[in-house]
């Protein structure tokens, strides 16, 4: 069934991302920047790890709580991933090294699935490529305690019960009073911004999947 999955959000993925489209319902009241505006502000290159493995006939992905530090990502809820270095050779690179780096994933074990939209973060002026990969089993769970405080797999079905979609204030960084944001409750977290913009887009291509997988 895994397999058959993968597949088929392989395929899903070619015949075109769901884009701005699912991720600005995970957003509250900022535009939509084209590639023109992004790339005056110069940004830093990074990318991410969505990463997907089987439990029984289930499929889960692992996100990571970010350590607090003095910056505008402090304590937020991510998948693995991070800054491009001179020596990683393309985001895909950057991405697995990462997701090792950070929670343990052994990169040979990794294939590659495919790319989600990227995403780019205003405060901290990141220009955020999300990768999937996956595994066809479970790989131990290794914490960068200086990065990471917890890290947890979550099965992917989560993200079609709309009851975890709910809007609070947010008080952004920067900001002297909250904005009413919608987020993702996972597991009792708070997932917001750029991670809840692509996990709406992995929501869009999962119910894709799931209804071919269901015909």
């Amino acid at each position: 069934m895994f397999l058959r999955f993968i597949d088929i959000l392989t395929d899903e993925i070619k015949l075109g991302l769901p884009g701005w489209e699912a991720q600005q319902r995970m957003i509250s009241g900022r535009p939509k920047l084209d590639l023109a505006a992004i790339a005056k502000r110069n940004p830093r290159q990074s990318s991410v790890m969505v990463w997907l493995y089987p439990q029984g006939e289930e499929i889960f992905t692992r996100l990571i709580l970010r350590a607090e530090y003095k910056g505008v990502h402090s304590a937020q809820v991510a998948f693995p991933g991070g800054t491009k270095e001179e020596y990683d050779t393309d985001l895909w690179q950057t991405a697995l090294r990462e997701a090792h780096e950070e929670v343990g994933l052994l990169p040979e074990q990794i294939k590659y699935v495919g790319q989600l939209s990227p995403v780019y973060i205003p405060p901290s002026n990141f220009w955020v490529q999300p990768y999937i990969g996956m595994s066809e089993s479970n790989q131990q769970l290794i914490i960068q305690k200086e990065e990471v405080q917890k890290s947890f797999d979550i099965n992917v079905r989560v993200l079609l019960d709309p009851t975890i979609k709910e809007e609070k204030m947010i008080v952004r960084n920067g900001s002297q009073e909250g904005i009413k944001t919608p987020y993702y409750n996972i597991e009792g977290y708070t997932v917001w911004g750029a991670t809840a913009m692509m996990l709406s887009e992995l929501e869009e291509l999962l119910r894709r999947v799931y209804k071919r997988l269901s015909d």
